[in-house]
């Protein structure tokens, strides 16, 4: 119900003058059915900027009922006929519009016994299911509370929270002092301004006033008073009545019975109040800090008596934080208004919780706070997954891309002929893998995204090249970067953890009974991005995907860093929950060396010695080749799936499968080198690298592809060119190797450059931090 003329503004001397659309009041309905004056909309002031002291104290006393009915009906009975049918009149110089709904502040309308939602009908009338929700209103709160239902209540600080909070029909929406800590990165609540609160209690408003989906009433919104805002009586009527303007139903203040005169006048000026005590954050550096209070029978009495005299002063709700369960129980007997607790027990009216507590946001809660759902952890991941598929080129990949018509993609490209704006590779359907029964056997077979690897005598193993804006067959477009394959439904599957040799057996066997196939990877743990692809690979070649994490000490050497070799089995077992895998062997060392470390049979590939990484580390390959030997007796997979990035070490594997015969019933897939954005390729040990170092990393592929991708270029030519690239740059070129693909033997300068590996190494130093070794290579496929 509008007053006063919102055009208008009388002058001093009472005069009219002309001035812009400022200020318009309206008389609205209170519980008890009184009548307080206020602003018409959230977006004025709360009392009018240039008014007289009489007209300033309409705004803080209570409205006579019959006066306030005559003004807005015309009468001084409530009219049946609802408000939004009455015509716009007029009264002395009072413009009166009846637009306006009572219902939609304190719910019930005229009628108390009118109500909605779970409060049912007046008459048995039942509400039509296309009809809008009403707000529950303090006259609904006490209904449920008389019920004996149990209240909750949620802090909210935006138009999400808002709107979560009524879809999930909670009573009572705390727009709290917290958002301090939760959203404004303070270390308390004392830096809360007014300001704040009010634009937050705006957004969360709106929240809760967005119909969406909900069916449940309207929840209140409660706003918090934030410290100083009521340190005097003025300063408490006045920002009280800002917190309705922006769409509070009733403020919350903090303190005990020293407040009941504050209470009391908010009351008598029309705004319901909830109080809060026990533990007061806003004061609780007095209070000995964040700790239970009412532990004595003295301060518990304490508590009671102010909650009281608050309740006796006119609070319509009490919040009672951090209090043991026996003074919950009392403080709630000794008052008539419902009681939510926070840490105060389960034998109160409700309950109310920080909505970041419940949601993880800012890791472990408090003590008495549930967890309901580890947001926080969602979110980082999601966060980093994003970061990945930006870097690797995944995102937006051609699932969130949108493309020009052929016709004007032709017109453009002609327009603009030196930027291809068109792949001209595609990759074909990914090969089979190599066994002796479908792999090829011939090299004419590589197609333009992919060429043969030979590692294994007159078979290909078909290995994807990685180009720019060409996609990895069967990886991309089904799911991004970070995302597993078993996860696409929502569902995450944890793996089985294994940590014995008999519990591997006792699964495969399992595994084997039900017919199903077994792709395993075995790594060290410290897993990166270039591990989580080969998951995806094995995902993709076997009905199981087991991956094994053991740092296997006797492929390094005493003066290496096994003992500090990065162990980070809590992160990996997260990733490979996120990523589909099936199972995890983590074995411990005895398991795998029951007669100690190197143990007294060794697999020995003697025809890598003294090349290129061999050379450079004489013991690794040995050790590899001898764990890799005991997992494949121990687990017997049908693919073993291993990383391009290290390609001497497939070359051993395959040699091995080869010499030792297991080459028919194990088949050996190749998975291309998972590079960053900037062709870095992934290795666990790049943790290593300091930020300088990081920085010049990336010269290493882009002089290999330079180098292997010149017009007539050749082993020798290659070796010469990428060595003079790298050392300009400052960069300790360890070894350069241009070897087939077969027995790693190197190749002449002047030999052909195709079917070749070249591999190479470089070591990174810099003072104060590790000494790191950088391998990559590439692939040139046979012509």
């Amino acid at each position: 119900v509008g007053a006063s003329c919102p055009c208008t503004r009388r002058g001093n001397r009472g005069g009219m003058r002309s001035l812009e659309p400022a200020f318009s009041a309206a008389l609205r309905r209170l519980p008890g059915g009184c009548f307080a004056k206020m602003p018409r909309s959230q977006a004025m002031s709360a009392v009018p900027p240039q008014t007289s002291l009489t007209n300033m104290c309409t705004y803080f006393h209570p409205w006579p009922k019959h006066r306030s009915m005559f003004i807005i009906y015309g009468s001084r009975r409530a009219s049946s006929t609802s408000p939004m049918e009455e015509s716009a009149s007029k009264v002395g110089d009072m413009e009166i519009s009846n637009s306006f709904n009572l219902e939609s502040i304190y719910g019930g309308g005229m009628n108390a016994a009118a109500t909605n939602g779970a409060e049912g009908q007046t008459g048995g009338e039942k509400r039509k299911a296309a009809a809008p929700a009403k707000p529950l209103g303090l006259g609904g709160v006490r209904r449920r509370f008389e019920r004996g239902q149990k209240l909750s209540m949620v802090t909210a600080y935006d138009f999400p929270s808002g709107r979560f909070a009524r879809q999930a029909g909670v009573e009572l929406v705390l727009v709290g002092d917290s958002l301090g800590n939760c959203r404004l990165g303070l270390s308390d609540t004392v830096g809360v301004t007014m300001e704040d609160m009010l634009r937050a209690t705006q957004a969360v408003r709106r929240g809760v006033d967005a119909t969406g989906n909900a069916t449940s009433p309207k929840p209140l919104v409660i706003g918090d008073m934030p410290f100083g805002s009521y340190l005097t009586m003025e300063d408490a009527l006045r920002n009280a009545a800002a917190f309705r303007v922006a769409g509070a139903d009733v403020v919350k203040l903090e303190g005990g019975g020293h407040l009941a005169p504050v209470v009391k006048a908010l009351t008598n000026a029309g705004i319901a109040v909830m109080s809060h005590i026990g533990l007061e954050p806003q004061r609780a550096l007095l209070q000995g800090g964040f700790r239970l209070q009412g532990t004595s029978a003295a301060s518990a009495m304490d508590i009671i008596a102010d909650a009281k005299e608050l309740n006796g002063a006119g609070a319509v709700l009490l919040v009672v934080e951090m209090v043991p369960e026996e003074v919950g129980t009392a403080v709630q007997a000794s008052v008539s208004c419902p009681v939510i607790g926070i840490g105060a027990g389960g034998k109160v009216a409700g309950q109310v919780l920080v909505c970041d507590d419940m949601l993880g946001m800012h890791g472990r809660p408090p003590s008495f706070a549930k967890m309901f759902v580890d947001v926080g952890r969602a979110s980082t991941e999601a966060y980093e997954n994003y970061v990945k598929e930006v870097r690797s080129g995944q995102f937006p990949g051609d699932k969130y891309s949108r493309h020009m018509p052929a016709e004007e993609l032709q017109k453009l490209q002609q327009l603009l002929p030196q930027v291809q704006l068109q792949d001209t590779v595609q990759e074909s359907a990914d090969s089979p893998v190599v066994n002796g029964h479908t792999a090829s056997s011939s090299r004419s077979q590589s197609t333009s995204g992919s060429f043969g690897f030979e590692l294994l005598q007159g078979r290909l193993l078909p290995v994807q090249r990685h180009s720019a804006g060409v996609r990895l067959a069967g990886l991309a477009g089904a799911r991004g970067i970070s995302q597993a394959a078993g996860t696409s439904t929502g569902t995450r599957t944890e793996p089985q953890r294994l940590c014995s040799n008999a519990e591997l057996i006792a699964w495969r066997r399992k595994v084997a009974e039900q017919g199903r196939r077994v792709a395993f990877v075995p790594t060290m743990g410290n897993l990166h991005e270039g591990h989580l692809e080969l998951i995806d690979a094995a995902k993709q070649r076997a009905d199981e995907a087991i991956v094994s994490i053991f740092v296997n000490p006797s492929q390094f050497a005493s003066h290496e860093d096994l003992d500090t070799y990065p162990r980070t089995l809590e992160e990996d077992m997260q990733k490979l929950r996120e990523r589909g895998a099936t199972a995890l062997f983590t074995p411990f060392a005895n398991e795998l060396y029951p007669t100690g470390i190197p143990g007294g049979t060794m697999v020995v590939p003697h025809f890598v010695e003294g090349k290129s990484e061999a050379a450079d580390r004489p013991h690794f390959f040995s050790g590899v080749a001898t764990v890799c030997l005991k997992f494949f007796n121990l687990l017997q997979p049908d693919v073993a799936i291993f990383g391009q990035k290290d390609a001497m070490q497939c070359v051993v594997i395959a040699r091995m499968l080869e010499d030792l015969m297991l080459d028919h019933r194990i088949a050996l897939h190749v998975v291309p080198t998972s590079r960053e954005f900037d062709g870095v390729a992934r290795s666990s040990r790049n943790s290593y690298l300091s930020p300088s170092m990081r920085q010049k990393a990336p010269a290493i592929y882009k002089a290999l592809c330079a180098a292997t991708s010149a017009a007539g270029a050749s082993p020798g030519s290659v070796r010469s060119s990428v060595r003079r690239e790298l050392e300009s740059q400052e960069l300790e070129v360890s070894y350069i190797s241009v070897a087939d693909t077969r027995f790693m033997n190197e190749k002449a300068d002047e030999a052909d450059l195709s079917n070749s590996v070249v591999s190479i190494c470089c070591v990174m130093k810099e003072e104060g931090h590790r000494t790191c070794r950088l391998l990559d290579n590439v692939l040139v496929p046979a012509r």
